[in-house]
């Protein structure tokens, strides 16, 4: 006969095996051959009731940035043969906020506390893998914005008045490069750190030549006193500002022209994935490729 404490542990397991097969649901990942992480912190729309809506901190989602990740791995497989590994939280943000820290993140709630465990565990399992596979890799995460300015922003940890800055000041003081997601990049890259983030042929410049006007970029260099999102939580968490080959940018999509239909998805996933075989070729100096078996 089991006995009672065989039966609690037995009991206990199941509790645990239970969690773990419901937050598999709210997680969704899809491993990749690329040297890039897709993540998604608030495309979902999962709203269980046995989770506490969260009571303080942005609660809307970004719509459409889900799929939107879904159709950016559709055009990187066409033109490189492999695609990026995804990791999208599928709960609303109302519920979890995978973007932040874990106490506003999931203010307490087992389950939402489980979930961003499982969401960042992904992520980081994921640059284990890129980096024994491939050296070094890049983290992009999707976001979106109806700023009135209908740039796509793209974040390195680097705060709007501080991009307000020269180029000269961005390549001397070492305060950069201590704050920047981007930090092995940069020594990896043979260009400045100006010129990685905002010069000819930074991303924002490659997104530019493909029609998608873009912060920081030759263009717009800076953001002035324009509302404009640097980075948060999942860059900092999965870049290399902290150490580490897997580098990170947080990409904010606006509405108008990149989200608002499938057609305009598609439209800004075939630019993007253009631009990043020219941005690791660049500054991987690497073609972008599946790792070799």
């Amino acid at each position: 006969m089991f006995g009672k404490s065989t039966l609690l542990l037995t009991l206990a397991a199941s509790v645990l095996t239970l969690r773990a097969e419901e937050v598999s649901k709210y997680v969704d990942v899809r491993p990749g051959s690329l040297p890039i992480i897709l993540t998604v912190p608030h495309g979902g729309d999962l709203k269980p009731a046995n989770i506490l809506a969260r009571r303080y901190g942005v609660t809307a989602k970004d719509t459409n940035t889900a799929e939107l990740s879904l159709i950016i791995s559709e055009e990187l497989k066409k033109l490189y043969g492999g695609t990026p590994h995804l990791v999208i939280c599928r709960l609303h943000r109302s519920k979890l906020d995978c973007n932040r820290e874990l106490s506003e993140a999931a203010q307490g709630d087992p389950m939402a506390t489980a979930t961003w465990k499982r969401f960042h565990d992904s992520a980081e399992e994921v640059e284990k893998q890129i980096a024994r596979s491939h050296g070094a890799g890049l983290t992009l995460d999707l976001h979106g914005h109806r700023h009135e300015d209908e740039r796509v922003e793209l974040g390195y940890l680097i705060s709007g008045s501080l991009l307000n800055t020269s180029d000269e000041a961005l390549n001397s003081d070492p305060k950069f490069l201590r704050l920047t997601s981007v930090r092995e990049l940069d020594l990896r890259s043979p260009q400045t750190f100006a010129q990685l983030i905002r010069g000819p042929q930074s991303l924002g410049a490659m997104l530019e030549a493909r029609d998608f006007r873009s912060i920081p970029s030759p263009s717009k260099p800076s953001p002035g006193k324009a509302i404009y999102f640097s980075g948060s939580y999942d860059i900092a968490a999965h870049g290399s500002r902290d150490g580490g080959t897997v580098s990170a940018i947080q990409v904010e999509c606006p509405w108008n022209g990149v989200r608002d239909t499938e057609a305009n998805q598609r439209r800004f996933a075939q630019a993007l994935a253009a631009a990043l075989g020219d941005y690791f070729k660049t500054h991987f100096q690497t073609p972008l490729a599946p790792a070799k078996n």
